[in-house]
């Protein structure tokens, strides 16, 4: 009989360290499966009560929108600056429970350049920079850029060797579309963009030769395929698109946060039933001991 309840005290203790060890695990941070870079233009033209709206329409979006288990590792560029044309204001993070609010806040923290020019060639590169630098380049399942500009290119960065548009020039559009080609013949998967009050020949040509993949798609009228640009009137108008364009190109359900399941909220019950059947069965060989 001693055996018997002592072979019983073993199971029971053999279940309780099952149970902690696939706690540990089911916890375990999955792999970082997207790398997201947002590149922000703080141009002259933005305004300071505009930047404020759109990092804090980003910043809600990073709350509310992006996945915080581990899977998204975000990076933002800001663009304008006078001497630097281009900055890391957030670096390659990856976006956890634990520090999601932290990166939100620092995205409202992000000062203003009101810079001069608008080199978006400068922030795509450097954006794209930081992602292949990542430790998580080389894993990671997709490399996805988001521009968001309120006007056209100034200021070259001369990746551009070529008139890559036809124009009759090589200037600050090409070295846009050299910037992208560099990415994209280095893995990147798609570039997006908002157009905050551009014209519709700035879309247009956003639309032909700086998204990837081409050809380009204007969103939301012709749908949300990889490689579009979505015309927005108001930096508020932003705010709201940029929550919408986290859960469309990550996947994540429109109008929520994702809240991941791990495997031992799944198993619980099953392990409950077993620790009782255990209890039950360790009381009744006390009785007859007893």
């Amino acid at each position: 009989m001693l055996r018997r309840k002592n072979s019983s005290v073993l199971l029971l203790s053999a279940m309780m360290i099952f149970v902690l060890s696939f706690s540990s695990v089911a916890y375990a941070q999955p792999p970082v499966t997207a790398q997201l870079c947002l590149i922000l233009d703080g141009s002259g033209s933005v305004g300071s009560s505009n930047w404020t709206i759109i990092t804090e329409g980003v910043a809600t979006a990073i709350e509310d929108s992006l996945p915080h288990d581990g899977s998204v590792e975000l990076t933002v560029i800001q663009f304008g600056d006078g001497s630097l044309y281009a900055v890391v204001e957030i670096p390659p993070t990856v976006v956890t429970d634990a520090n999601y609010q932290t990166i939100a806040n620092n995205v409202r923290a992000i000062a203003y350049d009101n810079g001069p020019w608008t080199p978006t060639a400068h922030g795509i590169y450097l954006g794209w920079q930081e992602m292949n630098a990542s430790q998580h380049f080389s894993t990671a399942e997709r490399q996805l850029i988001n521009l968001v500009t309120d006007g056209e290119p100034n200021g070259r960065n001369f990746n551009a060797t070529i008139d890559e548009d036809g124009s009759g020039f090589i200037d600050h559009w090409d070295d846009v579309i050299a910037a992208k080609n560099i990415a994209v013949s280095q893995g990147l998967d798609e570039l997006d963009m908002e157009g905050i009050g551009i014209t519709t020949a700035s879309r247009d040509w956003f639309r032909d030769w700086a998204l990837h993949p081409q050809p380009g798609h204007i969103a939301p009228d012709e749908g949300f395929i990889p490689g579009w640009i979505r015309v927005v009137a108001t930096a508020e108008e932003f705010a709201l698109a940029i929550q919408e364009k986290f859960e469309v190109i990550l996947g994540a359900p429109v109008g929520g946060t994702i809240i991941p399941i791990n495997g031992l909220m799944i198993v619980a019950p099953f392990l409950v039933l077993a620790i009782l059947i255990v209890l039950v069965s360790m009381q009744r060989i006390h009785k007859k001991i007893k």
